[in-house]
């Protein structure tokens, strides 16, 4: 069954990420997972998912809202909001991509360092990862 698990990669059949544009400075990130991954595994993906955007635009920091209406406020969060999408584990953020640190800001290159080991541990030989 463990073969079966959502894998970290873009969104498939059994789960996977997938982010879109907000407005200019914001992202909306999304991870869904299968009936084979504990919420924990969805939300750590989904934080590192958080992170390689960040870092693909080229943005050493960023920041964590659990909604639109707590981005517009600056109620920031350190995880992504978890829930379940039919009765299966799904995980979500919106994205503040950062050129400088500020209070609630994560660090691109820590959260990647902290989480590549789970991350590729859970990927099958020549699996989807960055």
């Amino acid at each position: 069954m463990a073969g079966c698990a959502t894998t970290y990669g873009s969104a498939g059949l059994t789960g996977g990420y997938n982010e879109r544009p907000v407005n200019d400075r914001l992202v909306k990130v999304d991870f869904y997972g299968n009936g084979f991954i504990t919420a924990d595994k969805i939300q750590a993906f989904a934080l590192y998912r958080c992170a390689e955007v960040a870092r693909d635009a080229r943005k050493p920091y960023f920041m964590l809202y659990d909604s639109l209406g707590a981005a517009a406020r600056g109620v920031s969060s350190q995880q992504p909001r978890v829930g379940t999408l039919g009765g299966k584990p799904a995980a979500f953020a919106i994205v503040a991509l950062l050129d400088q640190p500020r209070a609630g800001a994560q660090a691109v290159a820590e959260v990647i360092a902290q989480l590549a080991p789970m991350v590729q541990a859970a990927n099958p030989p020549g699996g989807v990862s960055k």
